[in-house]
């Protein structure tokens, strides 16, 4: 089947689910399929969702980004208001999950695209790929060696009911992988359910204009 006649996610995936009992990607890395909605972007018109799980609110465009944190890839305590200054691309992704597996090389190539021009970028994990459980260090320098990542890699030990990315983020647009871009002063300007690359694309490049 040609992905290319899907241009939703959603769709894509429901017709999987017809086709294919599970998806492998990367050596240990299996998952089944699951439905996700469309992709959908909030950008900066104020757009604000209601209210998610837990103790951390949905975020709104506008809003400081929550300052999420657990541990990286080397095992070193991280929070995410380490990048401030820096344009960030928060990728909240799940092991398990089929599309955050087939995004993270084109995050990475995001990171070194425009990395050097002030673009920091960081993915942080917050299922497992065993039942959806917190990631372990172990998961984390597998997911790293697996996708060849050179970008931040972290965990969630912040917030409860699923942490704090998910109720921050996750919960505003109902999918993984869900992209965040936060400007230099460390406040949300947009966030997708999905992985549109062009849109990525267009919202970095302007954040790095100014």
């Amino acid at each position: 089947m040609s992905t290319h006649l899907f241009p939703s996610r959603g769709l894509l995936i429901v017709c999987l689910l017809g086709s294919s009992p599970a998806f492998s990607d990367g050596p240990g890395l299996n998952v089944a399929p699951r439905f996700m909605p469309r992709p959908q972007s909030f950008g900066s018109s104020g757009s604000q969702a209601g209210p998610g799980p837990g103790s951390v609110p949905p975020q709104q465009i506008g809003a400081p980004a929550a300052d999420i944190h657990g541990i990286n890839a080397l095992g070193a305590a991280t929070r995410l208001s380490q990048l401030k200054g820096k344009v960030i691309l928060l990728d909240v992704s799940a092991m398990w999950c089929y599309w955050c597996q087939q995004d993270a090389p084109s995050i990475q190539n995001l990171y070194k695209t425009y990395g050097p021009n002030g673009l920091a970028v960081a993915t942080c994990l917050t299922q497992d790929n065993n039942g959806g459980g917190p990631v372990s260090l172990a998961g984390l320098k597998q997911w790293t060696s697996t996708y060849h990542l050179t970008q931040t890699v972290m965990n969630d030990a912040s917030g409860t009911s699923g942490g704090a990315a998910e109720q921050a983020y996750v919960s505003v647009t109902g999918s993984f992988p869900t992209i965040v871009l936060i400007d230099k002063t460390f406040k949300v300007q947009y966030i997708q359910g999905g992985f549109d690359l062009n849109a990525v694309i267009a919202k970095i490049q302007a954040l790095l204009a100014e």
